[in-house]
């Protein structure tokens, strides 16, 4: 059995990034995507996603990147947070970073996420793969065992290390559809060797906007997405294929 999770990333980034993944899922084949809980446009995100898209599985985008300051008080973070603010960058990351820290984020975050959706997440993810992060990685898995939360796991490493943890992950991940590679071409590839098992496509719809243009770099690619991840074409080879999609509350 052939079984597909399309998870759009960045929801609740800005405003134009929420109603392009309702597109997406709506007229689309977005089964999935996760929040940035941080971001002003989170909790009108969330509120949005309950009213249209009552089957959109909705997880957390676990922030430690970007620039933005954090969930917890910053002083509580000085490694995480110096000055108040997260670095923009994974590869700005400290190599030693204390658990207690980690820790202490990541369940803030999840607090955010459940006071805004009324629930809990319904899988983790996080920006920028900082749970591929070698002080990161433990406590996330951690922490998604915890909660008996299944977590996407962007390498073969990470799976193994998800699955002794506990945590229940896709078989397979797929980062392909994205920026040159955002296609009908290469979505249909994607779909035609498509691997046995359940499978994660990583996505970034979006509808332009000026919050999403004065904080992101990955821009207008955003209508591309939603342009492919809609197209009719796409939904009758799913069928041909007998690929099944379904959400991270399926897993």
């Amino acid at each position: 059995m052939k079984r597909l999770i399309v998870n759009a990333d960045d929801f609740g980034r800005s405003p134009g990034v929420n109603a392009g993944t309702l597109q997406a899922h709506s007229g689309g084949i977005v089964t999935s995507s996760t929040v940035m809980v941080l971001e002003k446009a989170s909790a009108r995100g969330i509120r949005e996603a309950a009213e249209r898209a009552p089957r959109l599985s909705l997880g957390l985008h676990f922030v430690l990147t970007g620039g933005g300051p954090p969930a917890s008080p910053a002083r509580d973070l000085p490694t995480l947070a110096p000055g108040g603010s997260f670095r923009r960058t994974r590869e700005e990351l400290p190599h030693r970073i204390p658990e207690a820290e980690i820790r202490a984020e990541l369940e803030a975050q999840i607090g955010i996420f459940q006071v805004l959706a009324r629930k809990p997440p319904t899988h983790l993810d996080s920006h920028h793969h900082v749970a591929l992060h070698a002080c990161v990685a433990p406590i996330y898995a951690a922490v998604a065992r915890e909660r008996s939360l299944p977590a996407r796991a962007p390498t073969d490493d990470a799976r193994r290390m998800l699955s002794a943890a506990g945590v229940r992950t896709p078989d397979h991940f797929i980062d392909r559809f994205y920026a040159e590679n955002v296609s009908f071409r290469t979505l249909e590839e994607i779909l035609t060797d498509l691997p046995e098992g359940t499978s994660e496509l990583m996505c970034h719809p979006g509808l332009v906007d000026d919050a999403l243009k004065a904080g992101s770099t990955y821009v207008e690619e955003r209508e591309r997405e939603v342009e492919v991840l809609r197209d009719p074409a796409i939904g009758r080879l799913l069928r041909a294929k007998a690929i099944q999609l379904v959400g991270f509350d399926l897993l």
